[in-house]
């Protein structure tokens, strides 16, 4: 992944990038390990992990997690996944999607290692943090007994 960066615009986080994929091996499978961090993100703990057996099609569902993300990818996934450049262009997860899945994903950093393979052939890996900014607004009681 290249020329990285997180863009601010109205309450929103977007994300923009460019990778390249370079592997004689075709991906069609993608394991992801997700590390849940505290809120500086330095102390995590493995969370859960997601097995994309068939990732072609599960990252083109929509209404996932993921379904943001996967439509800002330029060109649209081609399968099978082989030697291709990407553009992601203002890529964002869905929130409320999330929070259906884990209530308490908004009170924690996140740390997701992708890893793909080939059958069972690894291809590569990559690191991934994120935050939910704005959604963890602590209220404090104003009212004196």
């Amino acid at each position: 992944m290249s020329d990285y960066k997180i863009d601010r615009y109205k309450e929103g986080e977007f994300i923009n990038a460019k990778i390249k994929i370079n592997s004689k091996e075709l991906i069609n499978k993608l394991i992801a390990v997700f590390y849940r961090c505290d809120s500086d993100g330095i102390n995590c703990e493995y969370f859960q992990t997601w097995t994309f057996s068939n990732v072609c099609n599960q990252l083109k569902e929509k209404n996932q997690v993921w379904s943001r993300f996967s439509d800002a990818f330029d060109p649209p996934f081609i399968c099978p996944i082989n030697k291709v450049s990407y553009q992601i262009k203002n890529a964002t997860i869905d929130v409320e999607a999330a929070l259906l899945l884990y209530p308490l994903a908004t009170d924690y950093q996140w740390k997701v290692n992708p890893k793909f393979y080939s059958d069972d052939i690894f291809v590569g890996s990559a690191i991934t943090e994120f935050y939910f900014f704005g959604y963890r607004k602590k209220i404090k009681s104003i009212l004196k007994l």
